[in-house]
């Protein structure tokens, strides 16, 4: 019922719009000045149809999904998107991680797999830019060998979600004790000060490992860097903040884990 309504108050909106625009110079100048301006300015009338056809176009396109969104009929919404997805070949960004989503509120992270077999398959341009959300079921299983080998992948992606592929690769590495592989990249991530949520993540998991030379050296200043000017309460807001990151289902507990360790000895 609020989609609809939204959509309603939309059209209501643009309609009124219309009638004040060419209405208004009837009421204040009179017809005949009014008649002039409706001869010039023709043009406006469609562009505000048009306007109000898209609009309704989009709507209607996505009716049904709208309202299992609305009704969070998580299953019902998961069937119609592999419908376009998989049998239509509708890959698009939207259609993508709302099935994504939707396997995650179905507990289907299985399916996510499907998913990623179809753009290996099909669309393996798409692959870099989802690695991370499709990453999901190799993190939730305890299986290092097959994490490994998939964010292993995607070592040279150059996107917003590389640090994090690099940083799921190390979690598997540790996982298998391949400490000397997983402390370099561990180490520049840590050094990384775009992402704070990443460089405190990579910092804890370099903590075990402070007899290496360059770990304690990062972790040290590190530490002292993101401590200044926040709280812990600003560091469980900031993982609030992203929580569209299908990562920080991963991660929750490690960060909560990472934010004590970085204020034990300062409190």
């Amino acid at each position: 019922m609020k989609f609809k309504i939204i959509f309603l108050a939309f059209n209501v909106l643009i309609v009124f719009s219309f009638l004040m625009i060419f209405l208004l110079p009837v009421f204040m100048l009179g017809g005949d000045y009014a008649m002039q301006f409706w001869q010039s300015s023709w043009w406006i009338a469609p562009i505000f149809a048009a306007v109000l056809l898209v609009l309704n176009i989009i709507y209607f396109m996505n009716r049904k999904i709208l309202d299992y969104l609305e009704n969070e009929n998580w299953i019902e919404l998961k069937v119609l998107l592999e419908q376009k997805i998989f049998q239509q070949k509708k890959v698009r960004k939207m259609y993508i991680r709302m099935y994504i989503s939707t396997c995650i509120a179905t507990s289907a992270i299985s399916d996510i797999n499907l998913l990623e077999n179809l753009l290996r398959q099909d669309y393996p341009q798409l692959l870099d830019r989802w690695a991370l959300s499709l990453g999901l079921p190799y993190l939730l299983t305890n299986e290092p060998d097959r994490m490994k080998e998939y964010f292993g992948g995607f070592l040279t992606v150059n996107s917003d979600d590389a640090g994090w592929l690099k940083w799921n690769y190390c979690f598997a590495l540790l996982l298998k004790k391949e400490t000397d592989d997983a402390l370099p990249i561990l180490t520049e991530l840590a050094g990384d000060k775009k992402d704070k949520l990443l460089r405190l993540s990579s910092l804890y998991m370099l903590s075990p490992f402070k007899a290496d030379e360059k770990a304690a050296e990062v972790l040290d200043s590190g530490r002292a860097e993101l401590r200044t000017g926040m709280t812990k309460a600003l560091y469980m807001k900031e993982l609030d903040r992203q929580k569209e990151n299908v990562q920080m289902l991963f991660i929750s507990k490690i960060f909560d884990e990472a934010v004590s360790w970085l204020f034990e000895e300062a409190e």
